[in-house]
Formats: C-alpha cells, sequence, structure tokens
C-alpha cells in the first residue's frame, strides 16, 4: 500500500510538474512582453497578481519536486535493501536445498552401499555355512577313517602275532631229537601238561652258537598248533613264575609280540613292579596292552594306558 501511495504521488506531482512547465511557458511569454524594470527584485511588490501568484505557484512546485527526488531516494534505497535482503533469502534457500538434495543423494549412497554390503554378507554367509557343512562333514569321515585305521591296525599286530612264532624258552640239550620233539616233551614234563602240545615248528633263535663257558644258551622259538595249547601253555608258566624253581631262573616262558605291542606292554613294568609290593592283589596284562587288577574283596579295573593305572594303585590300594 505504501508503494502503491508513493506512486500514485509521483504520479500527481509529475502532473502537477507538467502543468507547471505549460504554466512557466505562459508566464514567460507574459514575462517578455512585460516592462524590463518590473522585472528587478527590488520591484516584485509591483508585479501583478498573476505574476506573484505564479513565483509562488513554482516555489511550491520545487518544493514537492525536492520532497519527491527525497522520497524517491529512499524507497530507492529500501527496494534495495529488500533486493538484497531477498537475494541472502534466496541464497540461504538455495544452499538449504542444495544441502538436503546434497545430504538426500548422500543417504541413498549409503542405503544402496548398505544393501550391497548386506548382501555380500549374506552371501558370505552362505559361503560359511557350506564350508562349515563341508569342513563338518570332513570331520566326520576323518574320525570314521581314524576309527577304522585303528581296528585295521589293531586287526593287524593281532594278524601278525599271531602268525609268528610266539614263545620263548632258554636253550637246553636237545637230546638228539628234533627241536619239536624235544620241546613239547620238555614242555609237557615242566609244566604237568596233561597232552604232549602239537608244535608247527620249533628252532632257536638266529645267531651264532654259544657254547663257551657261563655264555648264556640261545633261546628256543616255536608255534603253537592250537590256540588253546597255546593259552594253556602261558598260564602253565605264569604259575610256575610263582614257585622256587620258576623264581630261580632255570626256565622261561614269554610270548613273542610285535615290536608296537611289546613297547605297548613294556610300559606298564612301573606298574607291574609296584603291584607286587601290595598283598592281595591279582594283576595280569592281557593282549595287546590292558593291565587288570583286582584288588582283594574289590571289583576288577581294566587300565589302557600307565598314567591310569599308577593313580589307581597309589590312591586306591594299601602296601602290604
Amino acid at each position: 500500500q505504501e508503494e502503491t501511495s508513493s506512486r500514485t504521488r509521483g504520479r500527481g506531482h509529475l502532473s502537477q510538474l507538467v502543468r507547471g512547465d505549460e504554466r512557466n511557458t505562459t508566464d514567460n511569454e507574459r514575462l517578455q512582453n512585460l516592462p524590463k524594470a518590473t522585472a528587478n527584485p527590488a520591484r516584485a511588490d509591483n508585479m501583478p497578481q498573476w505574476a506573484q501568484d505564479m513565483m509562488s505557484e513554482i516555489k511550491k512546485t520545487n518544493a514537492e519536486i525536492t520532497k519527491y527526488r527525497e522520497e524517491t531516494k529512499t524507497e530507492i534505497m529500501r527496494c534495495k535493501e529488500e533486493i538484497e535482503k531477498g537475494r541472502k533469502e534466496s541464497k540461504a534457500e538455495m544452499e538449504k536445498w542444495l544441502l538436503c538434495e546434497e545430504v538426500r543423494l548422500i543417504s541413498e549412497t549409503s542405503v544402496s552401499l548398505a544393501n550391497k554390503m548386506e548382501a555380500r554378507k549374506k552371501e558370505v554367509d552362505d559361503t560359511l555355512n557350506d564350508q562349515s557343512d563341508s569342513i563338518t562333514s570332513m570331520e566326520t569321515k576323518l574320525k570314521e577313517l581314524e576309527k577304522e585305521m585303528l581296528m585295521l591296525r589293531r586287526r593287524s599286530e593281532d594278524l601278525e602275532a599271531r602268525s609268528r612264532r610266539n614263545m620263548g624258552v632258554r636253550e637246553g640239550a636237545e637230546t638228539g631229537k628234533t627241536p619239536s620233539e624235544f620241546i613239547a616233551g620238555l614242555l609237557k614234563e615242566k609244566l604237568g601238561l596233561s597232552v604232549t602240545p602239537t608244535l608247527d615248528r620249533a628252532h632257536r633263535t638266529l645267531g651264532a652258537r654259544r657254547d663257551g663257558a657261563g655264555a648264556p644258551p640261545r633261546a628256543f622259538v616255536v608255534r603253537c598248533h592250537y590256540y588253546i595249547e597255546k593259552e594253556e601253555i602261558l598260564r602253565k608258566a605264569r604259575e610256575m613264575e610263582r614257585t622256587p624253581e620258576g623264581r630261580s631262573g632255570r626256565i622261561h616262558i614269554f610270548p613273542d609280540y610285535t615290536q608296537e605291542v611289546n613297547n605297548k606292554r613294556a610300559a606298564f613294568k612301573e606298574a607291574r613292579s609296584l603291584l607286587r609290593t601290595y598283598g592281595g592283589v591279582r594283576y595280569r596284562l592281557r593282549y595287546p596292552a590292558t593291565l587288570v587288577i583286582t584288588p582283594e574283596g574289590g571289583q576288577t579295573k581294566t587300565f589302557e594306558t600307565p598314567k591310569d593305572a599308577m593313580e589307581f594303585i597309589k590312591k586306591t590300594l594299601t602296601p602290604g
């Protein structure tokens, strides 16, 4: 409204200026017709009334023009300020819009990257799950193969042990008989067997004959034909070790195991030596390498490792 009123006033002033210019033209023509003496200020009072009115109107018009000029100048300054303010506001709005657009683009890019990473993560998880399943399956198969290999190993050791010549005695006089006949008769005589055992073969251990005085004789190695007779011979030999004749070292009978089985059985040597100091405790080493302990009036225990056997002996048994 202020701008409208200012513009209206401006148009009014301009119309007045135009009319003033027309009047000035007419008045100038009249002044030219006046006597020159009337133009002297000192004689202004002698001017006609219409001239005085015209002068007053000119002064009034000049004042209005000056006022309009100041108002216009003020209006122009105000417009400049409003334009500058609008420019700043537009710039701020533009910067705000650009910032929002940048944030939006960053957000969309972040969402896209997050989706790609999630998809990649899922792909990696699926791959890891597949690999984990494969590893689990391989571990299961490996354990089965280890069990199978252990079983085959035990069977191999057992077959090797059964196929080997399986007992030995120290060298003695053969009395002109074959080694098999001599050992069969000796075993029946010394162990008190009810029948003469059937032997597939018998021979002395490999090596040079030792006939020197005090030289230990070579041992005999024999193979029994029947498993039952072999077990009977070993049982009788264990019983004989408890007799004075057996402890004197005149005859010794022991199984001929594979090297691996012998190592496993030898690992129980300390436990067996300790068990000899405990009275009333029965023990034996079961094939291939299992220590069986039966305390007096107690329950029979079996041990696969020397460590477990030693812990049981020290914690449970009392020396007799």
